[in-house]
C-alpha cells in the first residue's frame, strides 16, 4: 500500500487524466449518441401515434416510445458509468492505459452484472433518500468504492454493496473519502459554478483522484 499524499496523488491523476482523453472524449460522445438514439426513437413512435388525433392513442405512443427508446437510454447510462469505471479498472491493471475498445469490451461481458448492479444502487441511494436525506448521501457516498468492487472484482453484486460500506465507514481512510467528495462538490460549485465547459474539466480528473487514493489508501485491492 502506497503512503497517500494529496499533492503527489493530485498530479498523477491529473497525468493519467490526460493519458485518457481520448478513451473518456469516446465515452462521452457514445453516451450522448445512444441517449439521442433513444429520445430519437421515442420522439417517432409518440409523434406517430398523435398522429391519429385519438388522444388515447397519444397516451399510449409516448409509452410505447418509451419502451422503444428504453435500450438506449440503458445504453447511455451505462456507458456514463464508465467514467468512474475506467479509472478503476486503469489502477487495477498497474497503470496500463485502458482504451475504448477495452473499456467497451468489459463492459458488453458482463452488461447484465453491471445493469443489477445500478439498479441495486439505485434504488439504495432512492429508498435512502426518501426515507431520510442522510442515508442516501450515505449510500451515494459509497459510489467511488462500489464502482470499482463492480468492475474489478468477481465478487456478487450484494457483496460489493454491502462490503463498499464496510470499506468506507469501518475506518478514517473511508471517511476521508466521503469528506473529499463533500470538499470535491463544494469546490466544483464555487469554481466552476456547474458550468459545462469547466466540469469537463474538473469531473474526469476527480474521478481519477477519487480512484487513486482509494487504491493508495487500500480502501479496494489495487496494483497501485
Amino acid at each position: 500500500m502506497t503512503t497517500f499524499s494529496a499533492g503527489s496523488t493530485l498530479r498523477d491523476a491529473w497525468k493519467d487524466t490526460i493519458a485518457h482523453v481520448p478513451t473518456l472524449l469516446l465515452t462521452w460522445l457514445a453516451s450522448i449518441a445512444a441517449f439521442v438514439a433513444g429520445y430519437v426513437v421515442w420522439l417517432v413512435v409518440s409523434s406517430l401515434f398523435s398522429l391519429t388525433g385519438d388522444s388515447s392513442l397519444a397516451g399510449l405512443g409516448v409509452l410505447f416510445g418509451l419502451v422503444g427508446g428504453l435500450p438506449f437510454f440503458m445504453l447511455s447510462s451505462l456507458t456514463g458509468v464508465l467514467f468512474s469505471a475506467i479509472p478503476a479498472i486503469f489502477y487495477q491493471r498497474g497503470g496500463q492505459v485502458v482504451s475504448f475498445s477495452d473499456a467497451y469490451s468489459i463492459l458488453v461481458r458482463r452488461w447484465t452484472r453491471y445493469v443489477l448492479a445500478g439498479v441495486l444502487f439505485f434504488f439504495g441511494a432512492t429508498v435512502g433518500t426518501i426515507l431520510c436525506y442522510l442515508p442516501g448521501l450515505i449510500v451515494l457516498s459509497s459510489m467511488p468504492v462500489y464502482v470499482n468492487k463492480v468492475f474489478t472484482t468477481e465478487l456478487s453484486i450484494w457483496e460489493c454493496f454491502t462490503s463498499s460500506f464496510a470499506a468506507v465507514y469501518s475506518n478514517d481512510k473511508g471517511w476521508a473519502l466521503v469528506g473529499m467528495q463533500f470538499m470535491a462538490f463544494m469546490l466544483a460549485y464555487v469554481t466552476c459554478g456547474f458550468c459545462l465547459v469547466g466540469l469537463v474539466v474538473y469531473v474526469p480528473v476527480l474521478t481519477f483522484f477519487l480512484q487513486l487514493y482509494i487504491s493508495r489508501s487500500g480502501l479496494v485491492r489495487a496494483a497501485v
